[in-house]
């Protein structure tokens, strides 16, 4: 099994040329972390101790307090590596999003729950769904930032701001709507125990995932800007006849 450490950005420096002491403490961290990923699939955040957690680790509890100020400090470093591993993986397949083809970004997305396979229990395992809560709340968002199909399709919303939030509601559901569908799929792949091939379960995802492309994304918004002109118009006629 693949340990928290294992890819740059989980655990690790980009420094090539660290100092042992970097490394030690890097080495340190990694254990605990990964101590804290298999308590978790036992008991809730709140139920783990720093005395239960060391002693899993094989770390001094001075030694965590140098690192962490208490679980929860922990917990969150975690929360944040993973995140922003899952921001990177998005924004390297950007351009491939903008053409509606989702293959390479799951595919990246398996493969990195596969080669960090402790860090991933934290959204596959017994203790994830709080954490793929907060993972598909921040891809669906950091879709929105990346990717802006909105301009591109529909540049006569840029003098009217009414209709624009109409169409940026519509974009913030399209994208948090998608990126439940990858998680969960990734989900239900563990759930399985990874029977199936992970190039036939990508390419389920990503036919999914293309289905509810941008192409639907666009229908959306133009059904509802027409909806909101009716309501707008109809609004306005009755206040002209009062």
């Amino acid at each position: 099994m693949a340990e928290v450490g294992t890819r740059t950005g989980i655990g690790e420096s980009d420094e090539g040329q660290s100092k042992p002491m970097d490394r030690r403490s890097r080495r340190t961290r990694a254990m605990l972390q990964n101590a804290l990923v298999k308590l978790l699939e036992t008991k809730p955040l709140n139920k783990i101790s720093v005395m239960e957690l060391t002693r899993l680790a094989d770390v001094n509890r001075a030694t965590f307090y140098v690192h962490y100020t208490d679980i929860y400090a922990l917990f969150d470093q975690l929360k944040r590596e993973l995140i922003d591993s899952y921001k990177d993986i998005i924004a390297r397949h950007r351009g491939e999003i903008l053409h509606d083809d989702y293959e390479p970004l799951i595919h990246e997305i398996f493969e990195f729950a596969t080669a960090n396979e402790s860090m991933s229990l934290l959204v596959t395992g017994k203790s994830g769904d709080a954490l793929s809560s907060d993972l598909i709340t921040t891809m669906g968002a950091y879709c929105n930032e990346l990717i802006d199909p909105i301009s591109a399709s529909h540049t006569s919303l840029a003098s009217d701001n009414g209709r624009t939030q109409t169409a940026e509601t519509v974009r913030d559901y399209h994208f948090v709507y998608l990126a439940a569908g990858i998680v969960g799929a990734l989900k239900e792949w563990y759930r399985r125990g990874r029977r199936e091939p992970i190039d036939l379960v990508v390419r389920i995802a990503a036919n999914n995932t293309h289905a509810i492309g941008l192409a639907m994304l666009t229908r959306n918004i133009d059904m509802s800007l027409s909806e909101s002109s009716v309501v707008h118009a109809s609004g306005a006629a009755v206040t002209a006849g009062r």
